[in-house]
């Protein structure tokens, strides 16, 4: 693999999220919410990083610019598979 090409991984991590919009929320709606277990999201991208605490990932890619960037702090990261591991992309231009 050409060590300028990113692998292209698959993660299934645990969203943080935070229920309730501006202002006060009900104390029997938050507790409704807070027996809810966060959600498991799937996220497929370009592993630009991996940092030791974090993974980064972006779902587009050239030669000087990418997509959004997604970082995801290991510790919520249920799975990961790396699904290209070889350098088949060839050039890009």
């Amino acid at each position: 693999m050409n060590p300028d090409t990113p692998k292209i991984v698959e993660v299934f991590w645990v969203d943080a999220e935070t229920i309730g919009d501006t202002g006060w929320i009900g104390l029997t709606e938050a507790m409704e919410s807070a027996r809810i277990a966060p959600p498991v999201m799937r996220s497929v991208g370009f592993l630009l990083i991996d940092h030791g605490d974090y993974i980064a990932i972006t779902d587009a890619i050239g030669d000087k610019e990418c997509g959004h960037v997604t970082k995801i702090p290991i510790n919520m990261i249920k799975r990961r598979t790396n699904l290209l591991e070889e350098d088949t992309l060839g050039d890009m231009g």
